[in-house]
């Protein structure tokens, strides 16, 4: 039997496990009583005739625990303990496995039921709705409900925008652990740092009615908290596409970001034919390598592509993308390595991509 063949039966082992675990804790919960069903709608989107949407159905309590620390500690630290606290329980989830989530679509009422991760992925027609805002309810046992919002692309519009979150909007400091830890775990969103000018640049690269749609290793569990976060910073709103932590067919935690984004970013050019996009990464991991290939897989779907260019990377690194960027560049994509948002801005103006007068108003947000 070769490493492979053994890999796979230990990862399906695993597997059937963790089923075994989660379903003996959820249904000791419902009997219980202390958990209900509850529906986490994600952010749509499609057109005028499909929309892709997406949910979770998972375990709510019935009564919220009190965070509140005792009186001993101070100001700080009952922060962090509430921070930690509610930071921990975004990952501390019970999933309600393959149980029927009916989807209201305005072309009628589709049922559909979740994965063994309590997901839901489906693409519904639609009666040619208007572009804009959709809004999709959702319901489930025992009185879930929810509703999807569901962008709804206009389809006179030819260009999209797609961008990576962690280090591309949103400090995380994905290099070094102990930052990443910090910043996902102790930091409360209020406090967490947008990259300077960031929110300026995406508001004015979709002025004209573009859509936006943010694709990132980050986990599912932390939707609400980066929708808070795009809300909170004044960037435009748009489909969070992340991805599952835990064991899988292909690992025991989670897919790096060479199996999740390229084929995530090549379904939305399926998905939106009439759609250039503009793609924005970071130099941190295989951001310029992804947004490469797809380049040069399909040439006339991309209008340029940026990598902000991170603080601590090794030299040699640097020297590679700055390479890439320049065979991609001659190749007939431009491709450009940044430092700051300016300098996306002065680029993207320069193609037409957004006005001339916006980037002052986003050299205006740099320090």
């Amino acid at each position: 039997m070769n490493r492979m063949r053994l890999k796979r039966l230990a990862l399906a082992s695993v597997l059937a496990l963790e089923d075994v675990v989660e379903s003996g804790i959820a249904l000791g919960a419902q009997v219980a009583g202390r958990r209900h069903p509850m529906i986490v709608p994600f952010i749509g989107h499609g057109t005028p005739t499909r929309a892709r949407i997406g949910a979770r159905l998972v375990l709510a309590r019935r009564e919220a625990e009190s965070v509140e620390p005792p009186p001993t500690e101070s100001t700080s630290q009952r922060s962090r303990r509430a921070t930690l606290k509610v930071s921990l329980a975004r990952f501390l989830t019970v999933e309600v496995t393959r149980t029927p989530v009916t989807i209201h679509a305005p072309g009628g009422d589709v049922v559909v039921r979740t994965d063994r991760d309590g997901y839901v992925d489906h693409e519904v027609a639609l009666p040619g709705v208007d572009p804009g805002w959709l809004e999709v309810p959702l319901s489930g046992p025992d009185g879930a409900h929810g509703v999807a919002q569901v962008l709804v692309v206009d389809q006179a519009t030819d260009v999209g925008i797609v961008s990576d979150i962690d280090d591309t909007i949103l400090h995380t400091g994905l290099l070094r652990a102990r930052d990443f830890l910090r910043a996902t775990l102790l930091t409360d969103i209020t406090e967490r740092t947008p990259l300077p000018g960031a929110a300026a640049l995406y508001r004015a690269l979709t002025a004209p009615g573009r859509p936006i749609f943010y694709v990132s290793t980050s986990p599912w569990n932390l939707h609400e908290m980066l929708l808070q976060f795009v809300r909170l910073r004044g960037f435009p709103l748009g489909p969070l596409l992340l991805t599952d932590w835990g064991p899988s067919h292909t690992g025991l935690f989670r897919i790096g970001a060479q199996q999740h984004k390229p084929p995530l970013v090549r379904r939305l050019l399926s998905e939106h034919p009439g759609l250039r996009m503009v793609l924005i990464g970071d130099s941190g991991q295989e951001d310029p390598e992804i947004y490469a290939d797809i380049a040069r897989d399909h040439p006339d779907r991309v209008a340029a592509i940026y990598i902000r260019r991170i603080t601590g990377l090794d030299l040699g690194r640097g020297a590679e993308i700055d390479d890439l960027a320049a065979e991609v560049t001659a190749a007939g994509v431009p491709m450009l390595v940044v430092d700051d948002s300016a300098q996306i801005a002065g680029h993207a103006a320069g193609l037409g991509l957004l006005d001339a007068e916006a980037v002052s108003a986003i050299r205006a947000d740099l320090p």
